[in-house]
């Protein structure tokens, strides 16, 4: 199988988590020291927030994520963009790294993504596209790694969709002229990195390591541990 694409989830893939949960806890929990720090309306601020991330989940594409995000959270909230990306981008360049006491070490990372460079013509960081390069690129740093590594991290300005939408994977494998059977994802969800590229005739390895299922059936799907993702990417 010649290979041209080989995509890899971050999240729960090369990044475990404690949970998503407690992610999303501490996020919500510090943005809203960063409205309190701008002089908004915390409570203001946070729904706007809640619903812009809603809307990027549900985006059905013809829009970026980020502007998305952004329309909604400017009509919900009264302010200006400018005044919540002065929110946002301060939030990811002072605050973010607090997410990274939920992260666990991922000894595997470094050689999964060498062995991805070396058994494709492109690499690419397939992680849920609702935040900017800035904090893709600390989440990468807490296994050892970084953007640079890769020819693509799919951030809120890159994409017009997300998980599970099949047109978030068809969009990358467009961009860089690759038919879905020249094409392998990488992943640990059943129903956002398997089912979707299933879907689009994408070749795919699910890692067993932090599964998340959904209760959604899944034997069917090439499978295993970090070693064995290992073995298989050299076998390519």
């Amino acid at each position: 199988m010649m290979i041209k694409l080989i995509m890899c989830d971050l999240d729960n893939t090369l990044l475990p988590l404690y949970t998503q949960e407690k992610f999303v806890d501490i996020w919500f929990r510090d943005v809203a020291k960063k409205f309190y720090e701008h002089h908004l309306n915390q409570a203001i601020g946070l729904n706007a927030m809640n619903e812009g991330c809603r809307a990027m989940v549900f985006n059905k594409g013809g829009k970026l994520n980020i502007d998305v995000f952004y329309e909604v959270a400017c009509e919900l909230s009264g302010y200006t963009r400018e005044q919540l990306e002065a929110v946002m981008n301060d939030y990811y360049a002072t605050t973010f790294d607090n997410v990274r006491e939920i992260a666990r070490e991922n000894p595997y990372a470094p050689q999964i993504a060498r062995l991805m460079r070396e058994k494709a013509e492109h690499a690419v960081i397939a992680t849920m596209p609702m935040f900017p390069i800035e904090a893709c690129n600390k989440r990468l740093s807490w296994v050892g790694l970084n953007a640079s590594m890769f020819d693509l991290v799919t951030t809120c300005d890159y994409s017009s969709t997300c998980k599970p939408s099949t047109q978030y994977y068809a969009e990358i494998l467009e961009d860089f002229d690759v038919k879905p059977h020249q094409a392998l994802m990488i992943g640990n969800d059943v129903r956002e990195d398997m089912e979707p590229c299933e879907q689009l005739g994408i070749d795919t390895f699910l890692v067993t390591d932090h599964l998340i299922t959904h209760n959604l059936p899944y034997s069917r799907f090439r499978q295993g541990n970090y070693p064995a993702l290992i073995e298989y990417l050299k076998s390519l």
